[in-house]
């Protein structure tokens, strides 16, 4: 049989095509390291290489459909390769801007469909894309993926088909794991006697089972899904989760014309380029949404239901069973004194009195806005149309709750809801829900998704201590921003921490304060809780106020020295300022951090939050002191057990920041306020007090609250996308 080998290269953005006697073709990566190996004989197998070393030995892919037909098992009517490098903006994440690089090849076959490969730097994905006439009927789909070699396995493993927020088993070798068992994606795959890790996950996923990854024999896994839903529990109920009671033999019916999901192959040779891949993202689908976007607003909420709504030392009953506006209040009044975009109603949350649109009409009074948690059959099926109801109210965003499904009509349900609530300008937090694949980039209002075992899990379970804590940032992390809800500042030790459910009563939670505080930065959540009540903030003023300025979206992310479930140590960059966050699993170690991602000829001061000496007893002691840093600096930081820390670096000399007068800018503030004019768009305000020390600042904001800072005087950045100017304001 003559075989037909095509080499993709990038060379100004042109492909070269090269013909061999040899059947297959081949796709590489920009920088030439990672490569896909595609063979087509009456099916298609492939296999992945990274700079010389076989990572995926051949394995099959492929759709079986019901009439018997298998696509991929066509004949090849041609081929065509196309090169992108490009920059794209982002306008929600943990870069302002992402490099777009990747080789492609489309293989044509005669029976109307398109098999798409793409190699990235970051790693390598496939897809089908079908033109076929009416409705098919997918039986099941083949992804394998066999190994040379038996790696080790990050398995995020699961005993149903509800629940996606798992924790890892990790098995030595593929091999020696018992049939049958199954995992949510991604899964990690480490490779023995080497840096090399291989993440398998997906990507622009709707109207189609989520990914699964089961056993398949002797160095081998494969891809599995759940099955189409026949019958539910409670159909005509809108507050059930409907799960499925009886199933087909099939997985999906749906279009015969479509595009069918990215299987992503994600490869790093070093740990901590995994805590900046995004590849997922970029295979998404960009944004369907147009016009001002504005409304779309990241930020920082605080909330009442990890803490149990527990505020010590006011003047009204408070707690779970005492739920009332009055408390809600307090919750937006705090929220506004310390700068927080937003105030979340949880669980248990109850109407009766109408209140709820008092309270988001005070909240608009206060600059905060309010999010609403909800049940998804409740925002579905409600005939009285709960988002706009909610819009109605003066709601401003969801909290949608018990997906608790990822078959093929359930996951319909995330864009169908995303489009909606876009149509009435409202963000969202998904909880319950599949694991992410992209749907962020689609729809930007969705900030969250929960599919990690968050805060919560204290209340029940000691499965979410700091060896979790280290692991799914490099794993789950990939597939999009996670709603862990970090903040509680109840530490104890891992020998003293109980799971306690009861009313009234905050969880404990395990690792150090200094530990607890890195999440803001080591994490990916657009919208950040601080999940502890205000009252329990306010007995740590340096933490609370540390976590209230901390943003939630980024410029710029820099990985530092970090290790797969052992320590993370991160740098992101907003505006000026640099924070940097690290922690460690329950060993006691020094990292060093390297400042020399710092611009050079940069002086800055740092707030620097670390263990203290006996936080390994003591898990609520920390020090909190200023530092200097240049970029020639390295720093040794000792972590106690389960430890962290948490820099805010800033320019010393605000001050020096040149004047550019070309447009009219003017500030003024009296005690509650600060209010900016501009004739052009505001894009940051920092303020700094006058030892040059930033202590508050807000991206995008024209009036931004000041009642907390201390009478004084103050330094007032503000930065358009032309200008940057400076004040000096007195308090």
């Amino acid at each position: 049989m003559k075989r037909h080998f095509f080499f993709i290269t990038f060379l100004l953005f042109t492909c070269i095509l090269s013909k061999v006697q040899a059947e297959g073709y081949e796709v590489v990566s920009p920088n030439g390291l990672l490569k896909i190996d595609l063979t087509v004989n009456n099916g298609v197998q492939y296999e992945i290489w990274y700079n010389g070393m076989q990572l995926i030995a051949p394995s099959t892919i492929g759709l079986n459909l019901e009439d018997g037909t298998v696509i991929g098992a066509g004949t090849v009517k041609g081929t065509t390769t196309n090169s992108v490098n490009n920059q794209l903006n982002v306008s929600i994440g943990k870069n302002k801007t992402l490099t777009e690089a990747y080789n492609e090849l489309l293989i044509t076959f005669n029976e109307n469909y398109d098999l798409l490969v793409r190699a990235y730097d970051e790693g390598v994905a496939y897809r089908f894309i079908t033109r076929l006439a009416g409705q098919i009927t997918i039986n099941n789909e083949d992804m394998v993926l066999n190994f040379p070699v038996d790696p080790k396995v990050y398995f995020p493993e699961c005993t149903d088909l509800e629940n996606f927020e798992r924790t890892y088993n990790i098995y030595p070798s593929v091999t020696g794991m018992t049939a049958g068992k199954w995992a949510v994606s991604p899964v990690l795959y480490s490779y023995p006697d080497s840096p090399v890790k291989l993440a398998v996950t997906e990507s622009d996923t709707y109207d189609y089972p989520g990914l699964y990854i089961t056993t398949n024999g002797t160095q081998s896994m494969k891809g599995m899904w759940a099955h189409y839903p026949l019958a539910v529990q409670d159909p005509t109920n809108y507050y059930s989760n409907h799960l499925p009671t009886i199933r087909a033999d099939y997985i999906a019916q749906t279009d015969g014309t479509r595009t069918f999901p990215w299987r992503v192959f994600i490869v790093s040779n070093d740990d901590k380029e995994l805590l900046n891949n995004n590849l997922v993202y970029l295979l998404a689908e960009p944004c369907r949404l147009t016009g001002d976007l504005s409304w779309i607003q990241p930020g920082k909420s605080d909330w009442e239901w990890l803490s149990k709504a527990v505020l010590d030392g006011v003047d009204f009953p408070s707690g779970n069973t005492n739920l009332s506006l009055q408390l809600y209040m307090y919750f937006t009044d705090w929220a506004s004194a310390h700068g927080l975009e937003y105030m979340t109603i949880d669980s248990g949350w109850q109407d009766e009195d109408l209140y709820l649109a008092i309270l988001c009409a005070y909240a608009k009074t206060k600059n905060v806005k309010v999010i609403v948690w909800t049940w998804v059959s409740n925002v579905l099926e409600n005939p009285n149309d709960w988002i706009v109801s909610m819009k109605n109210k003066g709601v401003a965003g969801a909290k949608i709750d018990f997906f608790e499904r990822n078959d093929q009509i359930a996951m319909r349900w995330g864009e169908q809801m995303a489009q909606k609530l876009a149509d009435n300008k409202m963000v969202a937090i998904y909880h319950g829900c599949p694991v992410p694949t992209g749907l962020n980039r689609t729809f930007p209002n969705l900030l969250n998704f929960e599919a990690v075992r968050g805060e919560e899990d204290n209340f029940w379970r000691a499965d979410t201590g700091p060896d979790y804590h280290v692991l799914f940032p490099f794993i789950r992390s990939l597939a999009g921003p996670e709603d862990y809800t970090p903040g509680l500042l109840r530490n104890v030790t891992q020998e003293a921490f109980v799971p306690i459910d009861q009313d009234n009563t905050p969880p404990m939670n395990m690792g150090t304060i200094a530990h607890e505080m890195s999440m803001y930065m080591v994490y990916d959540q657009w919208l950040a809780f601080l999940s502890d009540s205000p009252t329990r903030y306010d007995m740590f003023p340096d933490v609370r106020d540390f976590l209230t300025k901390v943003p939630s979206t980024w410029d710029k992310t820099v990985p530092l020295e970090s290790e797969v479930g052992e320590y993370i140590s991160i740098a992101k960059q907003k505006g000026d300022d640099w924070y940097i966050g690290g922690m460690t699993n329950w060993t006691e170690r020094d990292i060093e951090v390297d400042f020399s991602f710092l611009p050079a000829g940069m002086k800055y001061e740092a707030t620097f939050f670390h263990d203290a000496d006996n936080s390994n007893t003591q898990p609520q002691a920390y020090v909190d002191e200023t530092i200097t840093v240049t970029n020639a600096d390295k720093r040794i930081i000792h972590l106690a057990q389960g430890g962290g820390f948490a820099i805010h670096l800033y320019n010393a000399s605000p001050t020096a920041i040149a004047e550019i007068n070309s447009s009219a800018i003017s500030v003024y503030a009296n005690k509650e306020t600060l209010y900016v004019k501009s004739d052009e768009a505001v894009k940051s305000v920092r303020i700094y007090n006058i030892a040059g020390q930033f202590v508050l600042g807000r991206d995008a904001a024209y009036n931004i609250p000041v009642s907390t800072l201390s009478c004084g005087a103050y330094i007032v950045n503000v930065q358009t996308d032309k200008t940057t100017k400076t004040f000096k304001i007195i308090h």
